[in-house]
């Protein structure tokens, strides 16, 4: 009898500590799983950081860059509508394809900084576009490559400045898509030149 006893003392204790056993298991599993979801997480934020805050100047540089966009869009919505030269007509309509791209990436740049983006063009810009707009056909297209070139040059100053302290350790989401816009619009400014310039050893 006392033998019995002992047996069944043993088996009890041998399926309690099989159930701790289990929940340990348990446990250890969910805590890994909560450690593989942060890691996944923070591997996200360093591919594409969106720390959510921004400096004041870098703000402002993201409005700018938003303007700016519009005002490359409609230029080039006009040189197709106006436009005497393919060179002139080409050369709007990418402008119109690759700043509708990126104004719709600064877009959602700006909801994960939280950062509201203006919706229309400053005063002076769309007077820049009014006066493209009212230029005489014949004169259009010096007109264009001219106020093309000078946006360009603005755009490309305006980025130096506010993009010449970031090191590429500490560039956030924002800065990297603004040095990669950067040097897009530097090679967009020469190509205009180079049209610009090709146009006046024709005349």
């Amino acid at each position: 009898m006392k033998k019995l006893w002992i047996a069944s003392c043993c088996f009890l204790s041998a399926l309690a500590f099989t159930a701790c056993d289990n929940k340990s298991s348990e446990a250890n599993e969910e805590q890994s799983s909560t450690e593989v979801t942060t890691e996944d997480t923070t591997g996200t934020a360093v591919a594409a950081p969106t720390d959510t805050t921004l400096t004041e100047d870098k703000k402002e540089l993201m409005t700018f860059a938003a303007n700016a966009g519009m005002l490359q869009m409609e230029l080039g919505k006009l040189a197709v509508e106006k436009g005497s030269s393919d060179q002139v007509r080409q050369y709007g309509q990418r402008m119109v394809d690759i700043y509708t791209t990126r104004q719709k990436e600064l877009q959602e740049l700006a909801k994960q900084y939280r950062v509201t983006l203006p919706q229309t063009m400053e005063n002076d810009q769309m007077e820049r576009v009014q006066e493209l707009r009212d230029t005489d056909p014949e004169k259009f297209d010096k007109a264009y490559w001219d106020t093309v070139v000078d946006a360009h040059q603005e755009a490309v100053k305006e980025y130096d400045d506010k993009l010449k302290d970031v090191k590429e350790a500490t560039a956030s989401g924002f800065t990297l898509w603004a040095r990669n816009n950067l040097k897009e619009m530097r090679a967009q400014m020469e190509e205009a030149m180079r049209f610009r310039l090709d146009m006046r050893n024709r005349t």
